[in-house]
């Protein structure tokens, strides 16, 4: 088992959900915050395919956001965002997006079985 850092997705300037992200290659364990992050909780988009996003919910109908912090890094709770192969952030929630005013761009730490340390596959989305 090996950790894969994928230094994506982005949020740009102006905007409050960012690209996709390919997560396909693993469970996702670590997210790492921009240091300049404007408060705002996360909330998550996810699709199985990299075509189609569905905002994320729990069977009780409730929004999956995290409060985070600037400059952190969010342990992401097991099965957390485990339906995640291809990935979005947002800045707010669905019903509240808040507006990033400059380019925010974060890292994730991908849980890998079967790969070496060395390994390093990366995976953008346009």
């Amino acid at each position: 088992m090996a950790i894969e850092i994928i230094n994506d997705p982005t949020i740009a300037a102006g905007e409050s959900l960012s690209d996709a992200v390919d997560c396909s290659a693993g469970k996702i364990v670590r997210l790492t915050m921009p240091a300049d992050w404007l408060n705002a909780p996360l909330t998550f988009q996810i699709s199985s395919d990299g075509l189609f996003y569905n905002d994320v919910f729990d069977n009780k109908g409730i929004e999956l956001k995290s409060v985070v912090v600037a400059g952190t890094a969010v342990i992401v709770p097991a099965d957390y965002l485990a339906a995640a192969n291809f990935i979005k952030f947002r800045s707010g929630t669905r019903d509240l997006p808040v507006t990033q005013p400059a380019e925010r761009a974060f890292a994730i730490a991908l849980e890998v079985l079967g790969a070496t340390p060395f390994s390093i596959p990366i995976k953008l989305v346009p």
